[in-house]
């Protein structure tokens, strides 16, 4: 590695002086020092960014391979945590006639891009946690000045990605059976599923005006710090998506933290709604998977069916539910409602509820948590506060960028071979087909139909020996000899 003692102290003595004058000017607090310091601190690495990133692109232009040549300069200004980076960067044409740029390549820069990814992965994880406007004006504070639509579009981008990337671990898992690298081996996983609603915008007339967003939460067990218990390594998923894509890309997630392979045991607590209970569905046959219907939504059921004068009837049905007689829990609520101890029209749809899950109610196992209070807390309190409202892949995206926070999962970055646009990527094949067939070697067939057919014929005219054995052995090829 390089040894950057020597330049570190020379730039390092430099600020110094600089800062040296700005204390010598008097008459500032030093919150002024400090903010004037870093400033001018700021400005000097963003310059010295600029510079060495042309300095790499000279370097890099001075030994181009055979058949490209530069041609032409252009000026770049990327946004970032210090400031603004301004330089210039020259491109090249390839001897099929495509635009390379060096630099880009070897920094594995997305095309067009505007921001440093850096700068990017700041947006998006502040974009998470506070408004679009707030996390533009925290990156305008040391760095450089931004939109809030640059911000929702990173976020955009970021969940995108995660998506894909979901979607490929449960193709993986449920399709080809290659497991995620989880390097927990736990033989039990506690399981808690819910789903939480922010509102859209823009809904359509008569249309729903909020979505629901699906999240689960898996941990291998609790411990006990101070007086609350926390979940031990705990992974996170959420989206917009129907059950089966939620489900097999959540056990999926599941799977990157936890190595499936050793599970054994699933307890998985749900709220009733028939797409969490389809969780235990997913997991393989040979895990024992038991559905626990939250405590806290029987409690809150059965005591919304009575006043206030009357809730002591509440806690005598509950007690015969935690002992398990269901039937007789639903029996004694039917006889106070009958008795106008409890409410009519409430007790009939509890009683409903509590008879269709009845197999999950009061179930021996472990303690879990109440997930309603954990969507709102990692969900609601950034997505369903007044006046956010989502579009439906928005509100998705930002479901995944929280998961993958809280989660501490790597949240994927754009490459630049994956920011290669549909067109570009055409015309640079138009380009590289172009340049083949203005050789000696023969013409090639133009594309028809569902894609480009090689041709059954080609001259080797004038072409060297070894070029005529590689084309004797090509089975796409027949030579024709001149």
């Amino acid at each position: 590695m390089h040894d950057t003692a020597a330049p570190w102290a020379e730039a390092s003595s430099l600020l110094a002086s600089s800062f040296y004058e700005i204390l010598n000017e008097g008459g500032m607090s030093f919150e002024e020092f400090e903010s004037r310091s870093i400033a001018y601190g700021h400005a000097a690495i963003a310059d010295a960014i600029s510079v060495a990133l042309e300095r790499k692109d000279k370097s890099l232009c001075a030994d181009l391979p055979d058949g490209c040549k530069v041609h032409d300069r252009r000026p770049k200004m990327l946004a970032s945590e210090v400031g603004d980076l301004s330089f210039s960067y020259r491109r090249v044409r390839d001897a099929h006639g495509n635009t390379v740029i060096p630099l880009a390549d070897f920094l594995d820069l997305p095309w067009c891009s505007r921001v440093t990814p850096g700068a990017r992965s700041f947006l998006v994880d502040a974009g998470a946690d506070v408004s679009y406007q707030k996390a533009a004006n925290l990156m305008a504070r040391r760095g450089s000045r931004v939109s809030a639509t640059t911000v929702m579009n990173s976020l955009r981008a970021a969940g995108a990605l995660c998506a894909e990337e979901d979607a490929e671990l449960a193709e993986d898992l449920f399709v080809n059976g290659v497991t995620p690298p989880g390097e927990v081996e736990s033989e039990q996983v506690l399981v808690e599923a819910d789903g939480t609603w922010v509102s859209l915008q823009g809904p359509a007339d008569g249309g729903p005006g909020r979505v629901e967003i699906k999240a689960l939460v898996a941990y291998g067990s609790k411990v006990e710090v101070g007086k609350k218990a926390r979940r031990v390594d705990c992974v996170h998923h959420g989206c917009v998506a129907g059950p089966d894509s939620f489900w097999t890309q959540g056990i999926a997630a599941i799977g990157t933290r936890f190595d499936l392979s050793k599970v054994r045991v699933c307890h998985m607590g749900t709220d009733g709604e028939g797409w969490c209970e389809r969780g235990t569905e997913f997991f393989p046959a040979k895990v024992k998977s038991t559905g626990h219907l939250d405590p806290f939504h029987v409690n809150r059921a059965v005591l919304s069916c009575f006043d206030a004068d009357s809730r002591q009837g509440a806690w005598h049905v509950l007690d015969v539910l935690n002992d398990g007689d269901k039937e007789e829990a639903c029996l004694l609520l039917e006889a106070m409602r009958d008795m106008g101890i409890a409410r009519r029209r409430r007790s009939t749809e509890v009683v409903r509820y509590l008879r269709n899950n009845a197999g999950i109610i009061a179930v021996e196992g472990p303690s879990l948590g109440t997930m309603e209070s954990e969507n709102q807390h990692l969900y609601g309190s950034r997505m369903d506060s007044v006046p956010c409202a989502w579009s439906r892949p928005g509100a998705s995206a930002m479901a995944r960028v929280i998961s993958r926070k809280r989660s501490k999962r790597e949240i994927p970055r754009m490459a630049r071979s994956r920011s290669l646009t549909p067109k570009r990527a055409k015309q640079r094949e138009r380009r590289i087909l172009a340049a083949l067939n203005t050789g000696s070697a023969g013409k090639l067939v133009e594309s028809v139909g569902s894609g480009y057919l090689p041709p059954h014929h080609a001259s080797l005219v004038g072409m060297s020996a070894d070029v005529r054995y590689a084309a004797g052995i090509d089975k796409g090829m027949i030579p024709v000899w001149g």
